[in-house]
């Protein structure tokens, strides 16, 4: 993984910036919700210190507190008398949270829903019956069957279940001893999937202010024993009273009425008693969207679910849990907004606080619980500020990380660029030869990189002054071996003309000879010293390259009759900018080297081919294949693969010549084996 990789993966560690600043605000929203709820606890209080103040206005009947529990009915308001036709469509619509009747098993028998509008009292009675039993008209009872009963606070009626038509309400006159029927009271039966179905009205003086409700289940219509019961009678038979809204309680609740704030106060059994304030259950406005515009709900949703912390219940519609209305402490929970919400949608929090309401009656040992103050209100301000902050944070360390990243990514680009310039640098400062490629650039920068820099010119100037140290080692070694080689060279003379036996003037003829070849070194050596400085001053000039291999090519093929020479070149004039002259010199290392190889009788392949940016000259001869590790080492001074032990006093200086020549054109040259194996070829790289 290279440089710039592993700083834009370290940059990724900026996105801590946005977590981090998550955690605050989700810290900040808790305690913005603990403040909310206690504000609502507050508002409670002092709700429940007025009630507590004034009991007549939460409990107007005294005799109430000590009715048993579960025998009281909740009376709704209704804006519109319903139609009691059986059917209960009205009551629907309506949604209102049913009163459920369990048998002496604990099953649901029957589930009803009162309610008043005027001077009546409405009900609707749902009963869960596979078989209904119907009244025997042979019995004689006034019901055999399946019996619905309603108790007043003066009378008890009895309703023989039908499955279908108007309802019998009977009531048993004392003083004619015989049953009789009610016709205030009216109502129908109809049939539902899982049983019957009973609507019906009657005046609120009729019921005196208390009303109970008993369902007699039986499995045949012979008057016996029912088989399933259930009854909102207390034990001691009196009918429970009807609860319903207080108007002097809602007026007095609206003086506390704030926005957006619902109070409701409910009584010992949890019956709302009043209410002021907004409803979360009215149904959503659809508001259009203009068209193409982006919808706010998934920005709202993301920031909520940004914030979230743990999933909450649905706000109940007209019961609140027990823990909010069944006990004498002060308690507070967090709801979510039910899916119809006209002001939010389901995912808004709503905060509901439950303080109790106790008399101050001071003679009274255990202080009565007349009731609760619930204060409810939505945290949509809230969520609004904390949203509100949450998108300038986002935006905030999105732009910070963003920047972050840039700058990182930025540097790291310049970091790597400055090392992949100093590798560059590093690998173009030293030619094949040895020797530095111009001046190794210097950094303008003081840090660890420019360090590295500096070392490193520090270090191939001092092999470039090594390098140059053993360059003009041969000039001087041939100039200081000169003198005592002409001193031995003239006593092997002087020994020679004088009488010598056959093994000393052997021995004088040898040590000639070696002195001869050592004074040839010593002028190749030189030689080769002034064609350097010779070559560094030569002038160039626009020449054909393909005429010049032609006429090289002829030469050659009569210089060495011996091998034939091949030539493939361009027929176009192929123009060149240099060095003619150095450029033949070149080929005649090349060729004298092939030759020298090459089998007599064997082809020697020379080529020229024009490149887009470069001319490509080749030399391709048979034989001996370059050692292994030659390639570059072939064209070094005193280097030679002959292998004729010296004697032909080849010091390796040829190819080394045509390796300056190719240096002066700032071109390439290299050797090797051909592909088959069955020779080796050189090749010049001139470029264009």
């Amino acid at each position: 993984m290279n440089l710039r990789r592993q700083l834009v993966l370290l940059s990724l560690c900026a996105l801590a910036l946005p977590w981090a600043g998550c955690q605050y605000l989700r810290q900040v929203d808790q305690a913005l919700a603990q403040g909310q709820m206690q504000t609502l606890e507050a508002t409670g209080n002092a709700i429940a210190a007025r009630l507590a103040s004034a009991p007549e206005l939460i409990a107007p009947d005294p005799l109430r507190n000590g009715r048993p529990p579960g025998a009281q009915l909740y009376l709704n308001t209704l804006q519109q008398a319903p139609v009691v036709d059986g059917y209960g469509e009205e009551w629907r619509a309506l949604r209102l949270q049913p009163r459920q009747l369990l048998d002496q098993d604990g099953e649901p028998l029957a589930q009803i829903t009162l309610g008043h509008h005027g001077n009546q009292v409405y009900l609707l009675l749902t009963a869960r019956d596979r078989s209904p039993s119907y009244h025997d008209p042979r019995s004689s009872g006034i019901s055999s069957g399946d019996t619905v009963e309603i108790y007043t606070a003066s009378q008890q009626y009895t309703l023989p279940v039908a499955s279908q038509g108007p309802v019998q309400a009977m009531w048993y006159n004392p003083r004619r001893s015989q049953y009789e029927r009610e016709l205030r009271i009216r109502g129908r039966w109809t049939a539902s999937p899982q049983g019957y179905q009973l609507e019906l009205s009657l005046p609120a003086a009729l019921s005196g202010g208390e009303l109970g409700v008993r369902v007699l289940d039986r499995t045949h219509s012979d008057g016996g024993v029912p088989a399933r019961l259930s009854s909102t009678l207390p034990n001691d038979g009196r009918p429970g009273a009807l609860v319903e809204p207080l108007p002097q309680l809602q007026r007095e609740l609206e003086h506390f009425a704030r926005p957006e704030l619902q109070l409701t106060v409910v009584d010992q059994e949890g019956f709302v008693l009043a209410r002021t304030g907004g409803d979360w259950y009215a149904e959503r406005e659809e508001v259009e969207q203009p068209a193409g515009a982006a919808q706010p709900w998934l920005r709202e949703w993301f920031y909520r679910q940004l914030l979230a912390n743990d999933t909450l219940p649905p706000l109940p519609r007209d019961q609140y849990p027990e823990n909010l209305t069944q006990n004498r402490e002060t308690t507070g929970q967090w709801f979510s907004a039910p899916e119809n919400n006209a002001h939010s949608a389901g995912d808004e929090r709503i905060g509901v606080a439950s303080v109790p309401v106790v008399t101050r009656a001071d003679d009274i040992i255990e202080r009565p619980l007349l009731g609760r103050v619930i204060a409810a209100q939505s945290a949509s301000a809230l969520q609004s500020l904390t949203e509100s902050a949450a998108r300038r944070l986002w935006l905030t360390t999105a732009a910070a990380a963003g920047l972050v990243l840039l700058l990182l990514l930025g540097y790291a680009s310049w970091l790597s660029w400055r090392i992949r310039q100093l590798h560059r640098a590093a690998s173009n400062a030293v030619d094949a030869s040895g020797r530095l490629r111009g001046d190794f650039p210097q950094p303008f920068i003081h840090d660890e990189l420019g360090a590295l820099n500096r070392a490193f010119a520090s270090l191939l100037a001092e092999l470039d002054h090594y390098h140059q140290y053993l360059r003009s080692l041969a000039s001087k070694l041939s100039h200081e071996l000169r003198t005592p080689l002409a001193v031995m060279r003239s006593s092997l003379d002087n020994l020679a003309a004088g009488e010598l036996d056959s093994d000393s003037r052997r021995y004088a003829e040898r040590a000639a000879d070696g002195g001869a070849r050592l004074s040839s070194i010593l002028n190749a050596l030189s030689a080769a010293n002034h064609l350097e400085a010779s070559i560094s001053q030569a002038e160039r000039e626009d020449f054909d390259l393909a005429d010049l291999m032609q006429a090289l090519t002829h030469s050659y093929a009569d210089a060495h009759p011996d091998h034939h020479f091949e030539l493939q070149c361009p027929e176009t004039p192929q123009v060149y900018h240099g060095a003619p002259e150095l450029l033949a010199q070149l080929l005649d290392k090349l060729v004298d080297n092939a030759v020298s190889f090459a089998p007599e009788g064997s082809t020697i392949h020379m080529a020229l081919a024009a490149e887009r940016r470069e001319y490509l000259l080749r030399v391709s001869n048979s034989g001996p294949r370059l050692p292994q590790g030659f390639g570059q080492k072939l064209f070094d001074s005193l280097v030679s693969v002959r292998d004729d032990g010296g004697k032909a006093g080849h010091l390796g200086l040829g190819l080394h010549i045509a390796r300056l020549i190719a240096d002066f054109h700032r071109g390439e040259l290299s050797a090797a084996n051909r592909e088959d194996g069955s020779g080796v070829t050189f090749t010049l790289c001139l470029p264009r």
